[in-house]
């Protein structure tokens, strides 16, 4: 980690990492077990209940759990034994988390992990976002974007699996799949016939050099066609697209296709920004449907550019700690504003609309969400496409024993005081994605629809063609898998 993040807080959303696949394996086959006792609890994290009336019930004494020590948490820190480490973890939770008068007592020792006693204790389903890591594995990601895959964006779509977006010099994109290609075998055996289980072996593989075989249907073909992808270490592209559209009515419109708030999207997103400036744009479409979001300076610094002068000196997001930490709230350091500057001192550039389009979706997330959240005091955001995921809250990194914990510590308001958006953002036009576009193409129906919306100021009517509709319409678009611990906002 560079020393400007080191001595810095940043504010970003995680997003998973293949090293964490077999915990996203577990966590779908603690959903369903989850299901059938009836104990609830969202997100698909183990030991949320354990059954029992008297221990699936709210602890009667939060400050002194039973069994464990009342010593504060930096005198618990770093004892690394499972008893140890389980202290620490009961402490931690006791001490920051945003719910903590309503943790459900469960005994240590009945679960094998830290980890797995840590999910125990969270507050369901208030809580589907809490989550731990590796501590290596997050300081990598957001740093230098990269993980482990193929370089393609796997979506469900009804029944069908495909692809949103692939990432340049990819394997997936030297195999020329693209945005709308449908997989319809993995391995030889029809996608129908593969489990849910083995599909996210396949599609989000562990380790470099992993190997698997896909029967391909690329969008407009009839005929499949079957090719081998073999896992590397993928460089994200988070600004996959950028356009400037000139209208019939002699106006300009900027899009832009922002993926993921990681450290290295911010140099592409001020280049696009800039080439918005000059063109002298009388429009934006943001396109943040696939961004589940990242690091929340990023997302402030993005804001800040598309309002301009109408925002400067006011709060982008000001944290809400919980009861016990008032003086977190109040601190000054703990409300985020608006930024002139990007992280290297330079002016950020300035489009000073009144009005911005946001093309959202179910896996439009936290950072994301933060961004459509500040503008609204200050400008018109016209949402199209689906509606959010619903996540105002974040985290402030703790590492215990080479783990990275993340129980969610505050909400995050805007600079009139509205955050509670756990039901996330509805869109002003309701409209399926449709995949059968290339991302800034205006025959891409979101875009479409913003465009003839900027037009006539009413949603338009939108359809796909018969032979479309026939095989996928209209049904919504969502990632493969999502883990609860990939939609997340943090503070580090």
């Amino acid at each position: 980690m560079s020393p400007m993040l080191q001595t810095t807080q940043r504010l970003h959303a995680f997003r998973a990492m293949p090293a964490w696949r077999s915990m996203q394996r577990l966590a779908m086959l603690s959903t369903l077990l989850l299901a059938l006792t009836g104990c609830g609890g969202g997100g698909g994290s183990p030991g949320a209940c354990v059954g029992s009336a008297a221990v699936c019930s709210p602890s009667q004494n939060t400050q002194n759990p039973p069994g464990l020590s009342t010593d504060s948490v930096s005198s618990l820190a770093n004892i690394c034994t499972p008893e140890g480490e389980k202290r620490w973890v009961r402490a931690y939770l006791d001490d920051v988390y945003l719910w903590y008068q309503e943790i459900i007592d469960v005994t240590p020792a009945a679960y094998a992990t830290p980890q797995d006693y840590f999910y125990a204790l969270l507050v369901r389903p208030k809580d589907r976002f809490s989550f731990t890591a590796p501590q290596a594995d997050i300081d990598q990601y957001y740093q230098s974007g990269q993980e482990i895959g193929y370089g393609a964006n796997f979506v469900n779509q009804g029944d069908h699996l495909r692809v949103a977006y692939t990432d340049p010099n990819t394997p997936a994109a030297q195999q020329n799949i693209i945005r709308g290609a449908e997989i319809i075998a993995i391995n030889g055996v029809p996608i129908e016939q593969v489990s849910a289980a083995d599909r996210i072996t396949a599609l989000y593989p562990s380790a470099v050099g992993a190997s698997n075989q896909f029967t391909v249907l690329d969008a407009g073909s009839a005929a499949a066609r079957t090719v081998r992808l073999n896992a590397v270490i993928v460089i994200k592209s988070p600004v996959p697209a950028t356009t400037i559209i000139n209208t019939v009515d002699s106006k300009k419109i900027g899009y832009l296709a922002f993926t993921d708030h990681v450290a290295t999207a911010e140099a592409p997103l001020i280049a696009a920004m800039t080439q918005f400036q000059q063109g002298g744009i009388d429009d934006l479409v943001l396109d943040l449907r696939y961004n589940s979001g990242g690091f929340l300076y990023i997302a402030s610094e993005l804001a800040a550019m598309i309002g301009g002068a109408s925002v400067q000196g006011k709060v982008f997001e000001q944290l809400q700690f919980n009861a016990k930490h008032p003086e977190k709230t109040s601190d000054p350091g703990n409300r985020i504003d608006f930024p002139t500057v990007s992280t290297n001192d330079s002016p950020l550039p300035q489009l000073n609309l009144t009005r911005v389009f946001v093309l959202t979706g179910p896996d439009t997330c936290s950072a994301s969400e933060s961004i459509i959240n500040s503008l609204s005091p200050f400008m018109q955001v016209i949402s199209i496409g689906g509606t959010t995921c619903g996540k105002p809250y974040g985290f402030i990194q703790k590492n215990n024993c080479s783990t990275a914990y993340f129980a969610i510590q505050f909400a995050g308001v805007n600079n009139a005081g509205q955050g509670s958006y756990t039901n996330g953002f509805a869109p002003a036009c309701a409209v399926a994605d449709d995949l059968e576009h290339p991302l800034g193409d205006i025959r891409e129906r979101l875009l479409q629809t913003a465009i003839a919306y900027r037009a006539s100021g009413s949603c338009p009517a939108t359809g796909l063609t018969q032979a479309l509709t026939a095989r996928y319409a209209p049904a919504a678009v969502r990632e493969v898998y999502r883990a609860p611990w990939r939609d997340n906002r943090l503070l580090k």
